[in-house]
């Protein structure tokens, strides 16, 4: 009796000790963790934290470690690997520009977000169109960063010449929302959630959406910002790779279903009031892709080269199936 307890344990600890080492130990269970590098912006900020919260990550076995800073100088970790740093956020046309510049090779794998750029102008200016503003006083993103470089596509393909046509002023989301409030300036390119914040007052009004403007003429959203890393990284780690791309697009597919989840994340996101949530919640979900279209990615950068805004062509495949 006592030898046939003795093997039931034995049993069961050699199958616990063989789940334990299938689940966490065998290369295709083990929890893989990634080191981002991210702009430091609401909607990114509320992507990743779905993707964490609701269990996306875990699902995939996956652990996310983000490093959130400003546009350029995610950007900057991302193409040095600074702090250890794997995958990062850039804008596709930045990174095509960044990889000529810099004889480096990075690659896109997923995509966050397509433009959701808007000009907003005060409800009692004479603006109605963005032809109206031109020789006016615009606040926008500085120069080299993803918002700058959408903004300067969308308005080639309206005819229009961001330095030549505007008076610019650079400075932050809520720096250019603030100058507008203040009259420093006439017009402000803002996201989806500082447009909101804006419309819910009822005294400001929305004259032109850039990606509605792209989508007209070329029959698609605008790429606007993406997850990529070094083509060594990416080689070395497929499986990194499909389980990121495969964990943000459930967690897409989620805030699509679920727009109340803005609601949820309201503090995150910088919104208070119910109007604030309302109108995130109609204009947020949709900036983000259902899928990941390299296609439309191609598109994007043949348009940029046309326009005048990359020097060449990428000779090599950019984004990755």
């Amino acid at each position: 009796m006592q030898s046939k307890i003795i093997s039931i344990v034995i049993l069961a600890v050699l199958v616990g000790g063989g789940a334990y080492y299938y689940f966490y130990y065998l290369p295709a269970n083990r929890v893989e963790t990634i080191k981002i590098s991210s702009a430091n912006a609401e909607n990114m900020k509320f992507l990743l934290a779905v993707t964490q919260d609701k269990g996306f990550a875990d699902n995939n076995r996956i652990k996310l470690e983000v490093v959130f800073s400003d546009p350029g100088e995610a950007e900057r970790k991302l193409i040095s690997r600074a702090e250890g740093i794997e995958v990062g956020t850039i804008n596709p046309i930045a990174m095509s520009s960044t990889n000529q510049a810099q004889n480096i090779k990075l690659r896109a794998f997923a995509s966050v977000y397509n433009t959701d750029q808007t000009i907003m102008v005060k409800a009692a200016s004479p603006f109605y169109k963005v032809e109206d503003l031109i020789g006016a006083k615009l606040a926008i993103h500085p120069k080299g960063s993803a918002s700058y470089t959408a903004y300067a596509v969308g308005m080639k393909v309206a005819g229009l010449d961001l330095e030549r046509d505007f008076k610019l002023i650079f400075g932050s989301f809520a720096q250019n929302a603030q100058r507008l409030a203040d009259g420093e300036v006439d017009g402000s390119f803002l996201n989806a959630v500082a447009t909101a914040r804006l419309l819910a007052t009822g005294n400001y009004r929305e004259i032109v959406n850039l990606d509605e403007k792209w989508s007209k003429v070329v029959g698609s959203p605008m790429p606007f910002v993406d997850l990529a890393a070094h083509e060594d990284w990416i080689l070395q780690n497929p499986k990194k790779v499909q389980r990121l791309r495969k964990a943000i697009l459930e967690a897409v597919a989620f805030i699509r279903q679920n727009p109340g989840l803005i609601g949820e994340y309201k503090g995150l996101l910088g919104i208070q009031s119910a109007s604030e949530v309302k109108l995130a919640e109609e204009r947020l979900p949709a900036i983000y892709p259902a899928q990941w279209n390299t296609a439309i990615h191609d598109a994007l950068l043949r348009r940029a080269f046309e326009l005048g805004l990359l020097k060449e062509l990428p000779p090599e495949k950019l984004f990755i199936d």
